[in-house]
């Protein structure tokens, strides 16, 4: 448990790392005339996000920070690497394996682009999909039919792969990170020959969106990405992101993905995922996060014993939880849970299906906590990590409650699941979907 009041330190210190190594390796962050710092940045922090607990341990063993992290990342400087005198060229280098995708691609150039390194984040891109009446693009890295998701029959699904085509070099980043590199030259040989329109994107912390958002800005255009929940821990993922602009749930979000991402246009979208208007709100419901980030082992344990003792506070209420879609659960803990009548695993059901049912939404930093808002839900957060509180406070917003043990937790909940927020409130939130963004 001591290791934990380091959680957020060492994100902290990696990320200070990260961004001191980015400046210092000047124009090898360069893929031809495109500047890559800031999915180059992202790639290398995401990379080494697993030496948390590492790192914890260290700290409390005495080691400090700044020996922790040095001992655990090591980034080489080009000087480092053996490169030659051609290690970075700026024009485009169209050989044979290049211009066979030029003529696969040709009937797709000059459309619209969204991009879903995920066939999650490409449901979540489906309302703006659906919206496209001239048609547009869809790449994405994972398989996906058409009849799967209901797209329009006018969107065109391109799977992502290596095309093994390298328009420019930069030995660097090609000997040093050749999974980035190679990412980074499909999705530049892709922007090359599709020239899109616009390009679109959702949630904004995946490398790969970075890299292509970047290109597409240099060349003049304006990269938009939509808000898909709320990154309570705001991390270096969410942190100066380069798309030109973000379409918000609601004019209080403009106000804190600016704070993080001044340089980026904030306007309101409005919140456009299906919402159960005749909702029962009768239940208090866990979503539940993987041990990533502020949270741990023991704390997701934490949060299996607070479903079961609400369950026993509670006998005549339905006591309900939903995975993460990444988590799974343990045969013995889903065994305790199903042992209890009123405890009810809600994971494959809609998401907005289960929000209807919930009076009370619970989570240590998932944004199914401020998203529950647009569903008429209150929001109680349990945090147990020490030297973190949750972002935006949700008490001096009044829009939930916020505690962090178990005593906080049950003195909260009463006052939850009587807490009606006023509309007005919600409103500053979450907005109704529109056609145009407002700023």
């Amino acid at each position: 448990m001591d290791d934990e009041r380091y959680f957020t330190e060492f994100f902290e210190t990696l990320e200070a790392k990260t961004r001191s190594w980015i400046q210092s390796i000047g124009r090898h962050t360069h893929l031809g005339p495109y500047d890559l710092s800031s999915g180059l940045g992202n790639y290398i922090y995401y990379m080494h996000l697993p030496l948390r607990d590492t790192y914890c341990g260290m700290r409390k063993s005495g080691i400090s920070s700044s020996e922790a992290i040095d001992r655990l990342v090591d980034l080489k400087m080009p000087s480092e690497i053996d490169l030659s005198d051609d290690a970075i060229t700026s024009e485009p280098e169209l050989n044979d394996c290049a211009r066979q995708w030029e003529a696969m691609l040709q009937p797709l150039k000059g459309s619209k682009v969204y991009y879903a390194n995920s066939s999650r984040m490409a449901e979540y891109l489906l309302p703006f999909l659906r919206r496209e009446k001239d048609g547009a693009t869809l790449v994405t890295e994972s398989e996906i039919r058409h009849d799967a998701l209901d797209l329009p029959s006018g969107i065109t699904v391109l799977k992502f792969v290596d095309s093994g085509c390298r328009l420019y070099r930069n030995k660097f980043l090609e000997r040093y990170v050749p999974r980035f590199f190679s990412h980074a030259s499909t999705l530049l040989l892709l922007d090359h020959l599709l020239q899109p329109e616009e390009f679109y994107c959702v949630c904004g912390c995946h490398t790969q969106s970075k890299i292509w958002a970047a290109a597409f800005n240099a060349r003049g255009g304006t990269s938009v990405c939509y808000q898909h929940g709320w990154p309570a821990f705001m991390h270096a993922g969410f942190v100066d992101m380069p798309y030109t602009r973000m379409i918000t749930w609601g004019d209080e979000f403009n106000r804190l993905w600016h704070k993080y991402n001044p340089q980026m246009e904030c306007l309101t979208g409005g919140y456009p995922y299906p919402i159960e208007a005749e909702g029962s709100h009768h239940s208090v419901t866990f979503f539940l996060q993987k041990p990533y980030f502020v949270s741990s082992h023991r704390m997701v344990g934490q949060m299996y014993d607070l479903i079961v003792a609400t369950a026993l506070r509670y006998p005549d209420m339905t006591i309900q939880y939903r995975l993460h879609p990444e988590s799974q659960i343990d045969s013995h803990i889903r065994h305790r849970l199903d042992s209890l009548p009123n405890v009810v695993d809600t994971t494959d059901r809609p998401l907005h299906e289960v929000y209807a049912s919930t009076r009370v939404a619970v989570s240590h930093y998932s944004s199914t906590i401020m998203e529950c808002l647009a569903h008429g839900c209150c929001p109680l957060v349990f945090n147990p990590t020490p030297r973190w509180r949750y972002t935006p406070d949700l008490e001096a917003e009044s829009i939930g409650f916020i505690s962090t043990t178990p005593d906080e937790f049950f003195d909260r909940l009463p006052r939850a699941l009587a807490h009606r927020i006023a509309p007005t409130t919600v409103a500053r939130w979450i907005a109704p979907p529109r056609c145009e963004p407002d700023s």
